[in-house]
């Protein structure tokens, strides 16, 4: 009798991972279009559907997963800094704006420390002294905007950040930078 009590437990567990496992599925999809959504109707945005897994945005693209509604607005380079906030020798400094939108009937929290930089696939480290950064408790229905900012070598040819979609299945998306 202990062994099938054993057995119905595992048997019962395993149906609940999978049931957790396919309701985390995730609706993704990435749009195309001018950053200034009032400039053009919504009719003209292209909506690709995406594998999950990896996925790339380039500025002025719009990214859709479940009910979060991603902007990737601009990346620049910054050329001007206080005197007591220079990068390291060596290293420049990329600020990426984003624009988060919940269309869930929860709170989302997004920071920047939400991202993470990889140049030429060598980990980067956050700036820490960009203005207008990215952080904060999105309610349904409502939008939030920020900067993300990461110090990089100057001489990195490929500069990429990841942003972490869907944690159970380790989703990300990968902003290009350069």
């Amino acid at each position: 009798m202990k062994k099938f009590n054993s057995l119905l437990c595992v048997a019962l567990v395993l149906c609940l991972f999978m049931a957790f496992a396919a309701g985390s599925s995730s609706d993704v999809s990435v749009s195309k279009a001018p950053t200034d959504a009032a400039s053009v109707p919504a009719s003209s945005e292209k909506e690709d559907a995406v594998t999950p897994g990896k996925l790339t945005v380039s500025a002025g693209e719009t990214l859709t997963v479940n009910d979060l509604k991603i902007t990737y607005i601009k990346c620049e380079e910054i050329t001007e800094f206080d005197t007591f906030f220079e990068p390291k020798e060596g290293n420049t400094v990329y600020c990426l704006s984003f624009k988060f939108e919940n269309n869930s009937s929860t709170d989302h929290f997004v920071w920047d420390q939400d991202f993470d930089c990889y140049a030429d696939n060598q980990a980067a480290e956050h700036y820490l002294y960009g203005e207008n950064t990215l952080s904060a408790t999105i309610s349904p229905g409502r939008a939030a905007s920020g900067d993300v900012y990461f110090e990089v070598p100057v001489d990195a040819t490929e500069i990429e950040v990841e942003y972490t979609t869907d944690y159970w299945n380790n989703d990300k998306a990968i902003f290009i930078v350069k």
